[in-house]
């Protein structure tokens, strides 16, 4: 997967099959097109001249954080129990990762424990959201950033590592300082 980020949008591009590709872009302004946010993309627009559009669609990503995901004997999973941003690429993972904990919770025979289980799963998924849209709206920032997780690949890694939630709290503080200290000072 590719992520491209401009003014005020981003594109994802994302391997579909041996010819084709998912070309998503996103951004505040409803109005936008991807047709109008080419230009600011020179090489994603050459490698995409000549290539056939075969559907552009339409939606709205947004987080959604719900108070409870339990009520009496219904329990919601995937985005009817909330979301995060589609900018995290987390659906999915955070649908199978919830379906298990219900999964536990009524073997357990008590939902309580999938609402806190929930709470756990979301929490990470959450902070990168807040954190990549926090960066959509502060451009220097946001340079700033790429060029510093540019100039470390480990750091890069690590990040990505966070992403994913394969560190643990004081790797995630480190890398969080290592990032801080690496933006202040490219």
């Amino acid at each position: 997967m590719e992520i491209h980020w401009g003014d005020g949008c981003q594109l994802y591009i994302t391997p579909v099959s041996a010819s084709e590709v998912c070309v998503v872009l996103i951004s505040r302004n409803q109005r936008l097109r991807l047709d109008d946010a080419l230009p600011q993309f020179p090489e994603v627009a050459r490698r995409l001249a000549g290539c056939e559009a075969t559907l552009e669609r339409g939606g709205v990503s947004a987080s959604r954080r719900l108070k409870a995901v339990i009520r009496g004997n219904v329990a919601l999973v995937g985005d009817a129990s909330g979301s995060v941003d589609a900018i995290t690429g987390e659906g999915l993972c955070l649908l199978f990762q919830q379906a298990a904990a219900l999964a536990a919770s009524l073997e357990a025979e008590d939902l309580s424990r999938y609402q806190a289980e929930h709470r756990r799963i979301g929490k990470r998924p959450e902070f990168m959201a807040d954190l990549m849209l926090f960066l959509d709206t502060r451009g220097r920032l946001r340079r700033r950033t790429i060029r510093a997780l540019a100039s470390k690949p480990a750091l890069f890694r690590s990040m990505l590592a966070l992403h994913v939630g394969e560190l643990g709290t004081v790797q995630v503080f480190t890398s969080g300082m290592a990032l801080g200290w690496q933006i202040l000072t490219v």
